[in-house]
């Protein structure tokens, strides 16, 4: 038989909810000595006798104070809470970060004044479809969560973002950059921009190793190793740990369980990677402080190079490279990239090792050689 306690039944004016079979939990908003907050009070007897407290408490002080306003829920709740939880590690600096950019940039100018029971779905609409794609899905994202809110502590009944709008067209979503780089131009882009450079191991990781930005900042000295492959040099680099998009403190959790992964770099990349390596005292790409670099620094500082493309594309051309160029097969590339294999096989069964991918990597670079002509490497 379903538990038949604590059920909680919403009204216009406070939250009614059954401790047991006899005791009544009353929530609601009103003004005290203490100011204008949030109350509760507890009635023991049957349901007709909570309802009549509930009433009587309705009369009492439901015109103490108006209906706080999203600006309010926001500053009250949803902020702290949000900050609360990036402090636990539950939310990355990041997310944190696009909240409180939705909720400044496009949901407080229209929003932070308005009293949550004064929020139409007519109004809600008319505002999307002033904004782009991306504006209004960055401010729904914020708005939702934080009227819902509102509706847990009985401020309102119901949550109006959540009802099912239309959303501006992805037409007016800004391309995002999608250039890469064929293996020949990224020879070209390590000679004359990267080599020499501070930031040039981490550019060595995300073109030759398929890094993500973080990873590629977050590799120690001791993460390096050297390996001949039927004669064909192969760098294996333990990928443990990133450097996440704000601030410069590593954090030993990737993306998912596959990220954590040993990559294998042939060639003079390789090379030159463990060159690089035995060179520094900790971090490939030091901050000059004993610490990694954070993002921020290296994504100033290929701005300046000139690149054509963001740092992040690295990525994706190393991906297109090694199945269009050293024609590995994708269910090579993607555990490579630290992506689990499409089906059962690849996600549950599928477990090559750092020894395999060296060897299957090596045979492809001996096939296709494409840094034969990069001398200046040597």
């Amino acid at each position: 038989m379903a538990n038949r306690s604590r059920r909680k039944r919403r009204s216009a004016w406070g939250s009614l909810t059954q401790v047991d079979e006899s005791t009544w939990r009353i929530r609601y908003w009103a003004t005290g000595p203490d100011g204008y907050r949030r109350r509760s009070c507890t009635v023991r007897g049957s349901r007709l006798d909570a309802e009549r407290k509930r009433s009587e408490l309705m009369l009492a002080h439901s015109e103490d104070a108006p209906c706080p306003t999203v600006g309010e829920v926001w500053e009250r709740w949803a902020l702290p809470g949000y900050e609360r939880r990036e402090r636990g590690g539950d939310m990355s600096a990041y997310t944190l970060r696009q909240y409180k950019s939705g909720w400044s940039k496009h949901a407080s100018p229209r929003w932070a004044d308005v009293p949550c029971d004064q929020v139409r779905p007519l109004h809600v609409q008319q505002w999307l479809d002033g904004l782009t794609y991306n504006g209004a899905l960055q401010s729904m994202n914020v708005l939702r969560p934080t009227v819902d809110y509102a509706v847990r502590y009985g401020v309102v009944d119901a949550n109006p973002f959540r009802e099912k709008y239309l959303m501006p067209s992805k037409s007016s979503k800004a391309d995002m950059d999608k250039g890469i780089w064929t293996l020949d131009e990224m020879g070209e882009l390590w000679r004359e921009a990267a080599w020499g450079q501070w930031w040039e191991a981490a550019f060595l990781l995300a073109a030759f190793g398929g890094c993500r930005v973080g990873e590629s900042l977050g590799v120690r000295s001791d993460d390096v190793t050297l390996a001949d492959v039927g004669g064909t040099p192969v760098c294996m680099v333990r990928i443990d740990r990133q450097v996440p998009s704000v601030g410069s403190e590593v954090k030993g959790k990737l993306k998912n369980a596959q990220s954590h992964r040993t990559i294998a770099i042939p060639g003079r990349a390789g090379v030159r990677v463990h060159d690089l390596s035995e060179s520094c005292a900790t971090w490939l790409s030091g901050d000059g402080m004993g610490g990694p670099s954070s993002q921020r620094r290296l994504m100033l500082a290929w701005k300046a190079s000139g690149a054509e493309h963001p740092f992040r594309n690295l990525r994706n051309s190393f991906e297109t490279n090694m199945r269009w160029t050293l024609r590995l097969p994708p269910w090579v590339v993607e555990p490579l990239i630290g992506h689990a294999g499409k089906g059962v096989t690849g996600q549950f069964y599928d477990r090559p090792s750092a020894e395999m991918f060296a060897e299957t990597i090596a045979d492809a670079y001996r096939n296709r050689p494409y840094d034969d002509g990069w001398l200046w490497a040597n």
